[in-house]
């Protein structure tokens, strides 16, 4: 009975039919083609969706996104520190314009310092006041060297237009700070220009070398007015110390013979 129980409930029961493929595998990215009536039947059986509407825009008053040209008004604060500005940029003989890399509070100190103790000063403007100072005067070009979004754009102002060796010498110590271009006796320069202005001499040593050039252009002048005198003169001399020794050697004779006719 047992058996009977297990072979009848407890046994797993196989089906009575069994589906075989005998073609080979089916072709998932080329699939076959379906025969005539097959695929009139699919065609024919395929949902026909509606096509969504869309929404139209609606209307908008282009004036909403066009700027008012209405002038707008300068803060006080702004106007001060423009002057401020614009007294560095007046007063300074020498301005280098550098552009600021990503860099710490302490290495930019450290800059900053670095510049002080050369007579030289580091500032950082934003794009209002730099436009507000410059504008309408002969700077008015390096506003477009200002970058407006992040702030980066350094200007080194110095009272002394002689110190630009100096400040490609603490340029090359701080990397962070990238030099553009300057400003050297109201005349703007290059990168590549400023370094060759720093390789020149000293305008005191230049003048010096200038007047001795001159000097020596007029003392030659001088010289070649005053040869053929000193020529003259020198031959002169020669002629009558020449007569003076044959006078003496004359004199000598005669007494020699005065003397050996009174013996």
């Amino acid at each position: 009975m047992a058996n009977l129980i297990r072979k009848s409930f407890l046994s797993p029961q196989l089906p009575n039919l069994a589906f075989k493929r005998f073609r080979g595998k089916i072709n998932i990215q080329r699939p076959r083609v379906h025969h005539f009536e097959r695929a009139l039947v699919v065609e024919l059986t395929k949902p026909i969706y509606p096509k969504k509407e869309r929404l139209k825009p609606c209307p908008v008053d282009e004036s909403f996104f066009t700027k008012k040209n209405k002038s707008e008004e300068i803060h006080p604060y702004v106007r001060i520190i423009a002057k401020e500005v614009k007294n560095w940029f007046d007063h300074s003989k020498m301005i280098g314009i550098v552009h600021i890399n990503p860099m710490s509070s302490k290495e930019f100190f450290k800059a900053r310092v670095a510049f002080h103790k050369s007579g030289m000063q580091v500032k950082k403007y934003g794009s209002a006041i730099l436009k507000t100072a410059i504008a309408d005067t002969k700077y008015d070009v390096i506003k477009e060297l200002n970058n407006n979004k992040f702030f980066s754009t350094g200007f080194i102002f110095c009272t002394e237009h002689n110190k630009v060796n100096q400040m490609l010498n603490i340029l090359k110590k701080t990397p962070q700070m990238t030099l553009l271009c300057g400003i050297v006796e109201d005349r703007l320069l290059s990168r590549n220009e400023l370094i060759d202005y720093a390789n020149m001499p000293d305008i005191q040593i230049v003048r010096s070398q200038f007047a001795n050039v001159l000097n020596l252009a007029g003392s030659t002048i001088v010289q070649n007015l005053e040869s053929h005198q000193l020529n003259l003169v020198n031959i002169l001399d020669a002629h009558v110390r020449v007569n003076q020794k044959s006078d003496e050697t004359k004199e000598e004779l005669t007494a020699t013979t005065n003397e050996a006719e009174k013996s």
